[in-house]
């Protein structure tokens, strides 16, 4: 499995970091230089990201470096499809990660496709799932009822990237809020437990989306505007996961985790 590793030029000190906690669980990697939001001309900020579709699905604009780091992780999506890899790893520059994960990740090679994306990086919250499967390691493959933000690591296959490719030729919300809204690009995503990949907590945080300013501040309208957005996510969300594959209905043969007798009903 290919692993890419997002990291602006100016961020050595951290890829530095970076290479040596991957060279410890003996991980080769690729680096992917990152998008500065900050040093592009208003027509490249504008190539991909929409202003207009933005004031219709999310609460404010994006920044600069929101913007950078979404054409960053697009640029590895970009990557997978010319390549025609079969999946790939890919990390934010501040992510932590367990020494288990290469063997994780040798599990996940053999997880029968379709699939599209597995999230190895959750926010520390409680987490429910429908259902879980253990895997060969210290792992479960884990099926939420509510995708978890964060894109600091996740896996996507071939298929994941040419969907997320499709359906986000324009974007309009940051990359790790918009992997949420799985329907949006027919995703089939995963997660896994415990999260495998965790932020840094030193002062070498990424910086790959404060390029430019992470946040471009609250407006009198996005008070209004981000309780309905949240509560039309939450109803699409139910909606939708009515239609998903049930965790429940994979079993475990020859290694390869495969579809089994469907479930009819699951519980919201």
């Amino acid at each position: 499995m290919r692993t890419f590793v997002i990291n602006l030029d100016s961020s050595k000190l951290r890829m530095a970091e970076m290479n040596q906690r991957l060279t410890e669980i003996n991980l080769a990697y690729e680096r992917m230089p990152a998008v500065n939001g900050s040093q592009l001309s208003t027509e490249e900020l504008y190539s991909f990201y929409k202003p207009a579709l933005n004031k219709q699905l999310y609460r404010r604009p994006l920044s600069a470096g929101e913007i950078g780091c979404y054409m960053s992780h697009r640029n590895c999506w970009v990557k997978i499809q010319e390549q025609q890899l079969d999946l790939a790893l890919i990390l934010e520059d501040d992510a932590e990660m367990s020494d288990q994960l290469s063997a994780l990740l040798s599990n996940i090679e053999k997880i029968q496709q379709p699939w599209d994306i597995i999230k190895l990086c959750d926010p520390p919250k409680k987490k429910v799932v429908f259902k879980s499967v253990q895997l060969h390691c210290d792992f479960k493959l884990c099926l939420y009822k509510k995708v978890p933000s964060r894109a600091t690591g996740y896996v996507v296959s071939l298929s994941g990237a040419k969907k997320l490719l499709q359906a986000r030729e324009n974007f309009a919300r940051p990359v790790d809020d918009d992997m949420q809204f799985y329907w949006e690009y027919s995703g089939s995503i995963f997660g896994v437990e415990p999260s495998p990949i965790w932020n840094a907590q030193s002062s070498l945080q990424s910086d790959i989306d404060n390029s430019g300013n992470r946040k471009s501040g609250k407006t009198f309208g996005s008070l209004f505007k981000g309780p309905f957005l949240k509560l039309k996510y939450e109803f699409q969300r139910l909606k939708h996961n009515r239609k998903r594959v049930n965790l429940a209905s994979y079993r475990f043969d020859n290694n390869e985790l495969v579809v089994a007798e469907p479930v009819s009903k699951l519980k919201m």
